[in-house]
Protein backbone atom coordinates (compact mmCIF):
# COMPACT_ATOMS: atom_id res chain seq x y z
CA UNK A 1 0.00 0.00 0.00
CA UNK A 2 1.61 3.75 -0.48
CA UNK A 3 1.42 6.72 1.31
CA UNK A 4 0.40 9.66 -0.22
CA UNK A 5 2.55 12.84 0.52
CA UNK A 6 -0.57 15.70 0.41
CA UNK A 7 -4.06 14.99 0.05
CA UNK A 8 -4.42 19.04 -1.47
CA UNK A 9 -3.54 19.74 -5.32
CA UNK A 10 -0.39 21.95 -4.91
CA UNK A 11 0.68 24.62 -7.25
CA UNK A 12 3.85 24.61 -8.87
CA UNK A 13 6.21 26.47 -6.32
CA UNK A 14 4.86 24.06 -3.72
CA UNK A 15 6.74 21.42 -5.99
CA UNK A 16 10.05 19.39 -6.05
CA UNK A 17 12.75 20.29 -8.82
CA UNK A 18 11.63 16.92 -10.42
CA UNK A 19 7.71 17.72 -10.58
CA UNK A 20 8.72 21.42 -12.14
CA UNK A 21 11.16 19.83 -14.26
CA UNK A 22 8.57 17.33 -15.92
CA UNK A 23 5.73 20.31 -15.71
CA UNK A 24 7.63 23.07 -17.25
CA UNK A 25 8.94 21.33 -20.23
CA UNK A 26 5.76 18.87 -20.57
CA UNK A 27 4.06 22.92 -20.81
CA UNK A 28 6.88 24.20 -23.24
CA UNK A 29 6.45 20.79 -25.45
CA UNK A 30 2.90 21.51 -25.21
CA UNK A 31 3.07 24.98 -26.71
CA UNK A 32 5.67 24.04 -28.67
CA UNK A 33 4.46 26.27 -31.49
CA UNK A 34 5.47 29.47 -29.71
CA UNK A 35 8.68 31.77 -30.05
CA UNK A 36 10.01 30.60 -25.89
CA UNK A 37 10.85 28.89 -24.72
CA UNK A 38 12.30 26.92 -28.25
CA UNK A 39 13.14 23.08 -28.64
CA UNK A 40 17.10 24.04 -28.56
CA UNK A 41 16.11 25.72 -24.58
CA UNK A 42 14.15 23.11 -23.74
CA UNK A 43 16.74 20.32 -24.95
CA UNK A 44 19.66 22.16 -23.00
CA UNK A 45 17.70 22.45 -19.84
CA UNK A 46 16.79 18.77 -19.77
CA UNK A 47 20.39 18.05 -20.54
CA UNK A 48 21.81 20.33 -17.81
CA UNK A 49 19.63 17.98 -15.18
CA UNK A 50 21.23 14.78 -17.18
CA UNK A 51 17.97 14.05 -18.60
CA UNK A 52 17.95 15.22 -21.79
CA UNK A 53 16.55 11.40 -23.42
CA UNK A 54 13.34 12.31 -21.77
CA UNK A 55 12.49 14.85 -24.42
CA UNK A 56 11.47 12.61 -26.95
CA UNK A 57 9.49 10.67 -24.00
CA UNK A 58 7.75 13.87 -23.82
CA UNK A 59 7.52 14.62 -27.48
CA UNK A 60 5.50 11.57 -27.77
CA UNK A 61 3.35 11.75 -24.64
CA UNK A 62 2.02 14.84 -26.21
CA UNK A 63 1.81 13.87 -29.55
CA UNK A 64 -0.28 10.64 -28.27
CA UNK A 65 -2.72 13.35 -26.11
CA UNK A 66 -2.60 15.30 -29.98
CA UNK A 67 -3.70 12.56 -32.23
CA UNK A 68 -6.16 10.33 -29.61
CA UNK A 69 -7.70 12.58 -26.95
CA UNK A 70 -11.72 12.59 -26.34
CA UNK A 71 -11.29 15.67 -23.86
CA UNK A 72 -8.88 18.45 -23.95
CA UNK A 73 -6.14 18.83 -21.43
CA UNK A 74 -5.82 22.44 -19.93
CA UNK A 75 -2.20 23.22 -19.85
CA UNK A 76 -1.04 26.61 -18.45
CA UNK A 77 2.00 28.70 -20.32
CA UNK A 78 5.77 27.38 -18.36
CA UNK A 79 6.08 30.12 -16.19
CA UNK A 80 2.45 29.87 -14.42
CA UNK A 81 2.65 29.47 -11.10
CA UNK A 82 -1.08 27.50 -10.88
CA UNK A 83 -1.34 23.88 -11.93
CA UNK A 84 -4.53 23.14 -13.67
CA UNK A 85 -6.53 19.90 -12.67
CA UNK A 86 -5.30 18.12 -16.09
CA UNK A 87 -1.45 19.02 -15.29
CA UNK A 88 -2.30 17.47 -11.77
CA UNK A 89 -3.20 14.41 -13.21
CA UNK A 90 -0.41 14.15 -15.85
CA UNK A 91 2.05 14.48 -13.06
CA UNK A 92 0.59 11.70 -10.86
CA UNK A 93 0.57 9.47 -13.60
CA UNK A 94 4.07 10.08 -14.40
CA UNK A 95 4.78 9.61 -10.76
CA UNK A 96 2.64 6.36 -10.58
CA UNK A 97 4.40 4.80 -13.43
CA UNK A 98 7.88 5.75 -12.09
CA UNK A 99 6.65 3.82 -8.75
CA UNK A 100 5.49 1.57 -10.94
CA UNK A 101 1.92 1.41 -10.60
CA UNK A 102 1.27 1.28 -14.28
CA UNK A 103 -2.70 0.24 -13.48
CA UNK A 104 -3.00 3.66 -11.85
CA UNK A 105 -1.16 5.73 -14.72
CA UNK A 106 -3.21 4.20 -17.23
CA UNK A 107 -6.44 4.64 -14.91
CA UNK A 108 -5.43 8.35 -15.19
CA UNK A 109 -5.03 8.65 -19.00
CA UNK A 110 -7.97 7.14 -19.39
CA UNK A 111 -9.81 10.47 -18.34
CA UNK A 112 -8.35 11.96 -21.46
CA UNK A 113 -7.27 9.40 -23.66
CA UNK A 114 -9.83 6.32 -25.34
CA UNK A 115 -7.81 2.50 -23.97
CA UNK A 116 -5.75 2.30 -26.74
CA UNK A 117 -4.32 5.80 -26.31
CA UNK A 118 -3.50 5.18 -22.79
CA UNK A 119 -2.09 2.11 -24.02
CA UNK A 120 0.20 4.32 -26.61
CA UNK A 121 1.04 6.79 -23.63
CA UNK A 122 2.38 4.18 -21.58
CA UNK A 123 6.27 3.29 -23.08
CA UNK A 124 6.76 7.01 -23.25
CA UNK A 125 5.70 7.91 -20.02
CA UNK A 126 7.64 4.63 -18.27
CA UNK A 127 10.82 5.96 -20.32
CA UNK A 128 10.86 9.30 -18.93
CA UNK A 129 9.80 7.86 -15.48
CA UNK A 130 13.18 5.89 -15.69
CA UNK A 131 15.29 8.70 -17.39
CA UNK A 132 14.53 10.80 -14.07
CA UNK A 133 14.93 8.51 -11.91
CA UNK A 134 18.15 7.43 -13.05
CA UNK A 135 19.33 11.03 -12.66
CA UNK A 136 18.05 10.83 -9.50
CA UNK A 137 14.84 13.10 -10.13
CA UNK A 138 12.29 11.26 -7.88
CA UNK A 139 8.62 12.44 -7.98
CA UNK A 140 6.82 11.89 -4.75
CA UNK A 141 3.35 9.71 -5.16
CA UNK A 142 1.03 12.43 -4.25
CA UNK A 143 -2.49 11.70 -3.69
CA UNK A 144 -4.59 13.32 -6.21
CA UNK A 145 -8.31 13.97 -6.10
CA UNK A 146 -10.52 12.07 -8.68
CA UNK A 147 -11.30 13.82 -11.49
CA UNK A 148 -14.85 14.66 -12.26
CA UNK A 149 -16.02 12.05 -14.55
CA UNK A 150 -18.95 13.73 -15.84
CA UNK A 151 -16.61 16.71 -17.18
CA UNK A 152 -13.95 14.72 -18.18
CA UNK A 153 -15.75 11.86 -20.02
CA UNK A 154 -17.84 14.80 -22.12
CA UNK A 155 -16.52 16.06 -25.80
CA UNK A 156 -14.99 19.12 -25.55
CA UNK A 157 -14.32 21.59 -28.46
CA UNK A 158 -10.39 22.29 -29.33
CA UNK A 159 -11.44 25.73 -30.65
CA UNK A 160 -8.26 28.13 -31.32
CA UNK A 161 -8.63 30.59 -28.11
CA UNK A 162 -10.34 27.79 -26.06
CA UNK A 163 -9.23 27.96 -22.11
CA UNK A 164 -7.18 24.48 -22.49
CA UNK A 165 -4.51 27.05 -23.24
CA UNK A 166 -3.30 30.13 -21.36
Amino acid sequence: MHQSTSAKPLDLPALCAAERLFIWGFRAKARSGTAVPTAADIQQVYDHFRVGDAVLSLEAIIEIFACTAHTAIEVHCPTCPKMSESEHGILHAVAAAQHERIDIARERFESWLPPIGADWALAPVQGLATIFRIAGLLLPDRHVQTLDLERTMTMKSWLVGSPTLH
